[in-house]
């Protein structure tokens, strides 16, 4: 390794590094930088990429996955289901990766942050997909180091979900009806600005720990995109606007036509009903922005689609057979830490079924069993597993009962994250013992019936306490 204080390299770490921007990204940055590429899956370290394997929904990993960083560039965006069974929604999921990211850059002594988000309404309907993007930044700023938060418009450029939606759309589609939606304002950037920008933010110390949008200036509508789009293809489209504002239909056609799915379409829609800021970009953007029209992108993006001979490999290793994760949002308990919610979870339960369900522990053991009053043998086997001084999370493993067909995989955690700003209970890795439709059809139902339940005895707990 140089040693010279003044070539010293920076190591970089990218989660999201096998995605759209992250794989744009690594190839500018390896003769400058020591990049580190976090995934899920394997990969082999080549090009002057390190990779290192990292779940980020596991909090271990990531620590690991994060030693010895001096920049960490975060690209995540959760918006597919992660296991055969996902109980919850990605925004949730979202908070529980930032945090844990957050944490894990505070524990290695990562000096600075780079989340690329998304663009904010600055008034008027917000989506759940942009209001995810601001609750991450907030999750990454409350990790007490600097943090630049890039609020992109869509990205363009060959390979990426929104560009290929819309091009897919317009050369499947003859004729399109055109809701109310896609007549709201919005930006777009293309993907090598994005990529130029993020190199930047890492070597421009003016750009540490600000929040910048990332655009180029020109206001633009979807309808406008898709009348572009079909000109450039050479594709003669009959476009009739109407006064409809709902999405159902929408995102229906949309997955029908475009090929993606339902998770990646939803909230992609939903946000296309929002009015962006129609800003020109700050002076340190706008001398980094090379393209900026719409028509410059698609002509490039194009361009690069016919010389592409196939896509990108998918990295994203398959899930494990038959695996489950929830994740619940619960309301936030300021006033206490996570040991205290989880305590009073063990309590609650055995009053919410009626003393049908048991509860134990012993003061000698970690381990705390829940079974049927009237069967020996417990349903579920818990192992409380120290957190240290960490008190905002409290977790316990999967380690026996006739419920769980494993003891070694499965956790079931609680946690608050942001300054106890929001509270999440989660279960992750855990196999059913029941076959799967029994499983679908008894406990999974049954565990958010009681999910929800605890919601609410937590939010009549808080308003207790705020009374008081």
């Amino acid at each position: 390794m140089d040693t010279n204080p003044s070539t010293e390299k920076l190591t970089v770490a990218i989660a999201g590094a096998s995605g759209f921007v992250g794989s744009q990204l690594i190839p500018t940055l390896t003769a400058e930088h020591r990049v580190v590429g976090l995934a899920r899956g394997p990969h082999r370290s080549d090009g002057g990429v390190v990779w290192r394997a990292c779940d980020l929904f596991s909090s271990t990993s990531t620590h690991a996955a994060l030693e010895g960083v001096d920049i960490a560039v975060y690209l995540v965006h959760s918006m597919m289901p992660s296991s055969r069974l996902f109980q919850g929604n990605f925004y949730d999921t979202d908070l529980l990766l930032a945090d844990n990211f957050a944490k894990a850059c505070a524990h290695a002594g990562v000096k600075h942050i780079i989340y690329l988000g998304g663009l904010a309404p600055d008034n008027g309907f917000v989506s759940k997909h942009l209001e995810s993007r601001l609750e991450v930044e907030g999750v990454l700023q409350s990790s007490g180091i600097p943090v630049t938060c890039l609020r992109a418009g869509m990205v363009v450029g060959p390979g990426g979900s929104s560009f290929e939606i819309l091009r897919a759309l317009v050369q499947r589609l003859p004729w399109m009806v055109l809701p109310k939606w896609t007549r709201s304002r919005g930006q777009a950037v293309f993907i090598d600005d994005v990529v130029t920008v993020l190199k930047a933010c890492i070597v421009d110390p003016t750009l540490r720990g600000r929040t910048l949008d990332l655009v180029n200036g020109e206001s633009l509508t979807y309808e406008s995109l898709l009348r572009q789009t079909a000109r450039a293809l050479g594709k003669k489209r009959l476009m009739v606007p109407v006064p409809i504002a709902s999405t159902g239909f929408s995102k229906r056609w949309v997955q029908l036509f475009s090929g993606a799915s339902h998770e990646l379409i939803s909230p992609l829609i939903d946000s296309l009903q929002c009015d962006l800021p129609q800003l020109d970009p700050v002076p340190e953007i706008a001398r980094l922005i090379r393209h900026h029209t719409f028509a410059s992108m698609l002509e490039e993006t194009l361009r690069r689609t016919a010389a592409r001979t196939a896509p990108p490999a998918s990295s994203r290793p398959g899930e494990p057979r038959n695996t489950v994760r929830s994740i619940q949002r619960l309301p936030s308990m300021p006033a206490q830490d996570a040991r205290f919610i989880s305590n009073e979870y063990m309590r609650w339960l055995p009053h919410f079924f009626r003393a049908v369900i048991r509860v134990t522990s012993a003061d000698d053991t970690p381990l705390i069993t829940f079974s049927l009053a009237f069967l020996d043998r417990p349903l579920l086997v818990l192992e409380l597993i120290d957190q240290g001084n960490d008190h905002a999370r409290n977790k316990f493993h999967i380690v026996g009962g006739i419920l769980s067909k494993t003891t070694t995989t499965g956790w079931l955690e609680f946690r608050q994250v942001a300054r106890r700003r929001y509270t999440l209970a989660a279960i992750h890795g855990f196999v059913p013992a029941l076959p799967w439709i029994v499983y679908i059809a008894s406990q999974a139902p049954v565990h958010a019936l009681v999910m929800k339940a605890f919601g609410r005895h937590l939010a009549r707990l808080a308003g207790s306490d705020t009374s008081a």
